[in-house]
């Protein structure tokens, strides 16, 4: 692939939810490395559409390529997901750190970058907090295979200090993998500052 071909493409992209289209024909596309920043109001569908782009739900019309090509249907998808609500992606009944190593085995200076302590890893999700879980999704979904993170609000439920920490890390990860981002947020300051490129949906 050329550098200057899309890592991602989407074209013509359909969405139902509950019954109702929530996305038609939407399209986009994006570069390896850059981070694209999608700012719509809450109950635009900006959560359907990340889970679509991971592949955690389909589409009911359109494509979506990745290197110009399918995604694969099996093993590693190199699109990667962090919710809003982290604790939706774990298993309730499975310790985190299990959740995390069976994705892959980060080195602890990984855990420190992510103020992760190591205790928390021998947790169950309901013994932690959303902004501990925030962070292990994150580090989970960093995966060496990703090539896209889909970031939906990942750090509203963390300090600012943190929140400084973490962009400025995904920030450095990205230009230096490089690994292209999704960004979806209501904060539209974040998006201007870490972002490549920012587009604005209203209804």
């Amino acid at each position: 692939m050329s550098i200057t071909e899309p890592i991602l493409q989407v074209n013509n992209l359909c969405i139902e939810q509950g019954g109702q289209r929530v996305w038609d024909g939407f399209s986009l596309s994006l570069t390896s490395g850059e981070r694209l920043g999608i700012s719509a109001p809450s109950g635009f569908g900006k959560t359907t559409l990340g889970r679509v782009l991971a592949q955690w739900q389909k589409a009911s019309q359109g494509t979506i390529l990745f290197e110009g090509q399918p995604l694969p249907q099996q093993g590693y998808c190199p699109i990667q997901l962090v919710p809003q609500h982290p604790e939706k992606s774990f298993n309730p009944y499975r310790k985190v750190g299990a959740s995390l190593f069976d994705a892959w085995q980060p080195e602890t200076h990984w855990l420190e970058r992510f103020s992760i302590k190591p205790a928390w890893l021998e947790r169950l999700p309901s013994e932690l907090s959303g902004g501990e879980l925030a962070r292990i999704a994150l580090l989970r979904a960093l995966d060496p295979r990703t090539k896209i993170l889909i970031a939906d609000e990942i750090t509203a439920q963390l300090d600012a200090n943190l929140q400084k920490e973490i962009w400025q890390l995904l920030v450095k990860l990205s230009e230096e993998r490089p690994l292209a981002m999704v960004i979806f947020s209501h904060n539209k300051a974040l998006l201007e500052k870490v972002c490549s490129r920012v587009i604005s949906l209203v209804k």
